[in-house]
């Protein structure tokens, strides 16, 4: 782009990388790890984490794609657009493999991570962010990470069914570090309207059930104290990445919200201890169903995005693809394609996995002939 005088060039990793669709092919046939690695060795994706698990126990992430070697700078320097005036910007190769952030077998036993850094996947932390470049990825733990992180390692045995429990939480860790200090922030300058607000949190279960009451009203109270920059006490911190941030900046300020937050709630959807499920719906076609899940910002598991839809709001974006596996001898699975998320309109099951969704339930998995034959909705002959 050109204007006001100044040009602008972009330039973008993996344009001449022509085998990711060769990559994930070796990537699903592999029987070993050791398959596996040589596959994510061809670095064809020029984004993306892997997570890899197997029957014999071992467990592996990588921070993969393509980064290039740069000169200088960390990662806010180039998020933000550099000077193109001198070659010292410019980038000519990138990261070898082993020069990636990865972890193998980690002695917390455990991986996890929700679209966050390398460098929080396991505690205690396998990997220093100071023993890789600056800009090779950012520094922080949001809230939807330390959720995750924390279902793993308050459970040191995690069967089948918890996995898929965890899979389906909608625990909002938000809620769990910050309801605290708003109750305290309301007992000190907050008014009676604040004081109702809050013994209705209390005696809310901090999830985002379709049943939850005062899901929404929390969610509102968030939304306003980030829009209106009232901030936490304590900063997220490196040396306490699972407890922070923490507090509230701005005392008052948050009672005040409070307030004004549940009189929005009440005159918008009639009561301030409004369910969940009655303002967030499911809707796909002839399906109009109460949802679950949230924003990650909320420190919420199971992610769902919504947008506006005839006064209330619809599920529209969020975990998509579902699955948990277990590496037993036979392996099962269950899954679900999630809120609705189709492309198809003419299909006759678009939207015919939301009623499971809506009940926090995962479809079993079909691998066997015979039970994907007995299951066979339509058979088609194709001859020459």
């Amino acid at each position: 782009a050109e204007g006001d005088g100044k040009a602008l060039a972009l330039r973008a990793v993996g344009l001449e990388a022509s085998g990711i669709l060769d990559q994930y092919w070796q990537m699903a046939r592999a029987t070993s790890f050791a398959e596996f690695e040589s596959a994510q060795r061809l670095l064809q994706m020029p984004m993306f984490t892997t997570m890899y698990a197997d029957r014999d126990g071992e467990i592996f992430h990588l921070f993969g794609g393509e980064t290039p070697v740069r000169s200088q700078g960390d990662w806010d320097t180039w998020a933000k657009p550099v000077p193109g005036d001198s070659s010292e910007w410019l980038w000519s190769s990138t990261h070898a493999y082993d020069e990636l952030p990865a972890v193998r077998n980690p002695a917390s036993g455990w991986l996890q991570n929700a679209n966050d850094p390398p460098w929080t996947t396991t505690f205690p932390a396998p990997m220093a962010a100071d023993d890789y470049p600056a800009y090779m990825a950012p520094r922080f733990m949001h809230f939807r990470a330390q959720r995750s992180a924390r279902m793993l390692a308050e459970d040191d045995s995690v069967t089948f069914e918890e996995a898929v429990a965890y899979k389906l939480s909608n625990r909002m860790e938000l809620a769990d570090r910050l309801l605290d200090d708003l109750a305290a922030a309301v007992a000190e300058h907050g008014d009676d309207a604040a004081r109702d607000a809050v013994t209705l949190l209390e005696s809310w279960d901090r999830a985002a059930d379709a049943e939850s009451r005062g899901a929404v009203l929390f969610a509102e109270i968030a939304n306003r104290l980030r829009d209106e920059s009232v901030g936490f006490a304590t900063e997220w911190s490196e040396e306490a990445p699972r407890e922070t941030p923490d507090g509230l900046a701005d005392p008052a300020a948050a009672a005040r919200i409070v307030a004004e937050s549940a009189a929005h709630v009440a005159e918008r959807f009639g009561s301030a201890d409004v369910a969940w499920g009655e303002v967030h719906r499911l809707r796909q076609g002839d399906y109009d169903l109460p949802a679950n899940g949230g924003p990650g910002s909320l420190g919420i598991f199971r992610v769902v995005y919504y947008r506006p839809d005839e006064g209330l709001y619809r599920a529209a974006g969020g975990d998509s693809f579902v699955a948990v596996v277990e590496f037993f001898d036979p392996p099962r699975a269950r899954a679900l394609m999630t809120y609705g998320n189709a492309s198809q309109p003419n299909s006759p099951h678009n939207g015919d996995q939301l009623e499971l969704f809506a009940k926090k339930q995962l479809r079993p998995v079909w691998r066997e002939r015979a039970e994907i034959e007995s299951h066979l909705e339509e058979r088609r002959v194709l001859k020459r």
